[in-house]
């Protein structure tokens, strides 16, 4: 196989990649080499490597580690509005095909600094369009009405993390459902099929979330993409196995075809693999 992890982090050693200063936690290291051990003998050679809260808008570790894997990963970053030309070329050229951005609710527990809110793709979405990068944005799908004219206007493709977040416990037919069922289908929206353990409280079986996994799978299999979420990094709770999380994927998508849909032809195209 050649499947495509869409959604992973590495931490690196901090005396080499310092951290976010105002971080809310503090990972333990993760290398490459470890995600490449746990996934690569379930068939998957190539991945999105994300930036996450932690390093904040210092993209280092992820060009370090894109620069070390051959061309098999690309990577999702983490830029402001302030960001210049050069450093912007610097991304696109060692294989950011995204930047990552944040919009939370001012009364969600689960926000985290370092990530970069959405008001500044209003000046970055010209230039995202010129090098041919999209929107990779981590937001709770009940709050999509009130941003949608804001994406749309950007004119760039859209990724949702993590299911789109809202909690699994809402079920698949709340207002985020039906938006995210809607965009899915203007075709600028993608979701991945990522952070089971972020949006269920039912470990380890998930039920709850595969509904919302199911419900959008049959709505619209040519607009998902899984990711691991791998090493599972978060400030509090316990860490979710990833081979349970691979093992509901399989289970929550028996059709082969759906399946090489999101794990390969889906992330070849959006991330021009």
């Amino acid at each position: 196989m050649d499947w495509v992890d869409c959604h992973f982090h590495v931490v690196e050693p901090q005396d080499r990649f310092p951290m976010l200063a105002g971080r809310s936690y503090t990972p333990a290291e993760a290398p490459l080499g470890g995600w490449q051990a746990t996934l690569g003998p379930w068939g998957f050679r190539r991945g999105v490597l994300v930036q996450p809260s932690f390093y904040g808008t210092d993209n280092t570790a992820l060009l370090h580690t894109l620069a070390r894997a051959g061309g098999t990963l690309v990577g999702v970053g983490a830029a402001t509005d302030e960001v210049s030309e050069r450093a912007l070329d610097a991304l696109a050229l060692a294989g950011v095909r995204a930047l990552r951005f944040a919009h939370l609710s001012t009364d969600e527990a689960r926000r985290m600094p370092g990530l970069v809110p959405l008001t500044a793709l209003r000046g970055l979405a010209p230039r995202l369009r010129a090098r041919g990068m999209h929107v990779d944005l981590l937001t709770d799908s009940r709050l999509l009405p009130d941003i949608e004219a804001e994406l749309k206007a950007a004119g760039l493709p859209v990724v949702l993390d993590h299911m789109g977040r809202a909690p699994a416990a809402l079920g698949d037919t709340h207002v985020g459902m039906v938006a995210m069922r809607r965009l899915l289908d203007q075709g600028w929206l993608w979701v991945k099929l990522s952070g089971v353990a972020n949006v269920s409280d039912l470990a380890p079986a998930y039920e709850d979330a595969r509904r919302i996994h199911e419900r959008l799978v049959s709505h619209c299999p040519e607009r998902l993409v899984w990711g691991s979420d791998w090493p599972h990094t978060r400030p509090k709770g316990a860490v979710p196995s990833t081979q349970a999380l691979w093992d509901h994927f399989l289970a929550w998508t028996p059709d082969p075809a759906q399946q090489r849909l999101i794990l390969q032809a889906n992330p070849n195209a959006l991330y021009r693999l």
